[in-house]
């Protein structure tokens, strides 16, 4: 998991803790995962079809790409800009032909 910290102003900061402290939530982290994944799911929810499908095979290209990343599957030594340039030049040589 990872830690993330924020600043809340004062009447946030003490609607968490009330929170916690009446015994809804654990502590201030479970109440921010609980909190968040709601949000999450009321974001999703308001996708239309074709927009989640593309928003799960974006996730699918994303963990795929790691995954090659976590095998060591990488180019070394890539240089984008020389890659970028040599695009540009094709792109524009079929332009002008």
């Amino acid at each position: 998991m990872t830690s993330l910290a924020i600043q809340l102003p004062d009447d946030l900061s003490q609607f968490v803790r009330a929170s916690v402290n009446s015994g809804g939530y654990h502590n201030a982290d479970e109440f921010f995962v609980s909190v968040l994944s709601t949000f999450k799911e009321q974001v999703e929810s308001a996708l239309t079809e074709e927009e989640s499908a593309k928003l799960a095979s974006l996730r699918a290209d994303i963990q795929h790409a790691v995954d090659q990343v976590d095998r060591g599957e990488v180019i070394r030594d890539f240089d984008m800009t020389a890659f970028l340039a040599e695009r540009h030049c094709e792109h524009a040589a079929r332009q002008t032909a």
